[in-house]
Parts: structure tokens; C-alpha cells; sequence
């Protein structure tokens, strides 16, 4: 499984050379689809275009990055509590901008505890909130996301399901640059919907980076998150389906959606809207 829209190309790696997150940008995150989204979906709706972002579960801050490269008086809250993909973001995306990475504000801090200016646009993507199981939690931070958006703000998140997310697998998929990409997932528990999740990356001289990178996670459905996003006080909550096609793989366009067919697997985007 994992998010796949776009090869990336790259040099050829080993175990022993190369940076686990240049491979996870290569392979698993393509942030310009989900800037696309943003900027067009926020226009559809409120006629203009949303400015200030404030990009959760961070990472390197690659969406950060973009958001203020496309666009002047743009600004990006990048919020994440690893400081390892802060560092390479900052040194591989931010560094190289010169002045333009002013605009862009890395914090290593809590999503559950962080204060920022209240932002249009608000993202959790790459299924980071799943780090969060208990409901009571799931909770709390949409409450935080709801008040640190502008009235009329925008909270997206990206989601996977499909009974292939709850059985245990091993996908391995090649990737430009010589090394091969492994989405492994262990068995998905029946009562807690816990499951844990690992990246490998495998290269051309045999040698192999095991678990470069884990995630802890609860399963969640798509109808449990709306309804959460609903008693946080969202005001309305859409779903965005991915098209498929013509070999019945996802085309990375998304629709909005009432309803759709479970298929064994499949990625869509939940936004919500402080006001209608």
C-alpha cells in the first residue's frame, strides 16, 4: 500500500549510502497533487485563493515548501515532533529558497499542544493522524484544528481502507534510481483495529534498509472520522474519491463523493469546512 502518485528520479543508492528520506520522497510522497487539491478545491468554494497552511505531521515539510514557491505572500506553519525530517527538510527544501524560506515557520512541537495563527488550510496527511487510537484523542485534536483555522478554513486529510488494509502483506514496487520500494503490513487487530506498518527500501547491490521506517497505527473508517470532524464542530465534511483507470488502478484524480464501492484497496481525501 503506502501513497503513490509519481515516480521520482533519482541517483542510484546502497544500504550504506543513501538518506531514508530522500528514498521516502522518492517513492511514497509527491506533494504536488495534494497542493493542486488544495488550491483548487479552496477556490471552488470560497472564490479565492487560500494564502496561510499550516501542514501537520510535517515531516521534511515538502508541502510546506511548495506552498510558498507558488505563490508571493503565501506562508506555511510546518508542525511535526521528529526533529530528524525537520533538519533534512529545512537543509534539502527550505535552505535553497534563500529569503522565500522566511515565509515558511518550522516547529517541533506537539499537534496536540502547538498554538499557530489561525490558518486557511490545515493538513494531517499520509494517514499520520492514525497515530492517534482512542477516539477521546481523535477528538481533541480536530477541536485543536477547528480552532486554529480562519472562519472560513479548510481541514483535509488523507485517508486508505478497503479489506486489503486490514490483511497482513508485502508489496514491493521499483522505483527509479536502482533501489525497490517494500509497503509491509502485519495483521490488523479484529477488536482495536491497531496495525503496524513498516518501509523497506532493497537496492541493486543486494543490500537492503529494514524498517527505515514503522508506524503504529488504528484502522480508521471513513465514516467514524466524518463523524468525529461533525462533533468537533466542522459545519460540513466532504469525501473525495479517487478515479481509477483504464487498468483499474487509482488515477489520482479526486471527485467528491456520496458514495463509492469498497474496493480492496483505496486512498481518498476527507475536508472539512469551519463554515458552510
Amino acid at each position: 500500500m503506502g501513497r503513490k502518485r509519481k515516480k521520482k528520479k533519482a541517483s542510484r543508492f546502497t544500504a550504506a549510502t543513501a538518506d531514508r528520506f530522500e528514498l521516502y520522497e522518492g517513492s511514497v510522497y509527491d506533494p504536488d497533487a495534494d497542493h493542486d487539491f488544495l488550491v483548487k478545491t479552496f477556490q471552488v468554494k470560497r472564490k479565492r485563493r487560500p494564502l496561510t497552511l499550516r501542514e501537520d505531521f510535517a515531516g521534511t515539510s515538502l508541502l510546506s515548501s511548495l506552498w510558498i514557491q507558488n505563490h508571493g505572500l503565501t506562508k506555511a506553519w510546518a508542525v511535526d515532533l521528529d526533529p530528524a525530517p525537520l533538519a533534512y527538510g529545512h537543509a534539502k527544501h527550505l535552505e535553497p529558497l534563500g529569503d522565500k524560506a522566511e515565509r515558511v515557520v518550522q516547529l517541533e512541537e506537539n499537534v496536540l499542544e502547538v498554538e499557530t495563527p489561525q490558518v486557511d488550510v490545515l493538513t494531517a496527511f499520509n494517514f499520520s493522524y492514525w497515530i492517534f487510537e482512542q477516539r477521546a484523542v481523535m477528538l481533541e485534536y480536530f477541536r485543536r484544528v477547528y480552532a486554529a483555522l480562519e472562519d472560513e478554513g479548510m481541514f483535509v486529510i488523507d485517508l486508505m481502507g478497503g479489506p486489503g488494509v486490514q490483511q497482513p502483506c508485502e508489496e514491493p514496487r521499483e522505483e527509479d534510481g536502482g533501489f525497490t520500494y517494500i509497503w509491509e503490513q502485519e495483521a490488523m487487530d479484529a477488536i482495536t483495529h491497531h496495525i503496524d506498518c513498516h518501509i523497506h527500501f532493497e537496492f541493486e547491490d543486494g543490500t537492503r534498509m529494514d524498517k527505515a521506517f514503522t508506524y503504529n497505527w488504528r484502522v480508521w473508517s471513513l465514516p467514524e472520522l466524518r463523524d468525529i470532524m461533525i462533533e468537533a464542530g466542522f459545519a460540513k465534511v466532504h469525501a473525495y474519491w479517487e478515479g481509477t483507470d483504464k487498468h483499474g488502478e487509482g488515477d489520482g484524480v479526486f471527485k467528491k463523493a456520496s458514495n463509492a464501492e469498497n474496493e480492496d484497496t483505496w486512498i481518498a481525501y476527507l475536508v472539512a469546512w469551519k463554515q458552510k
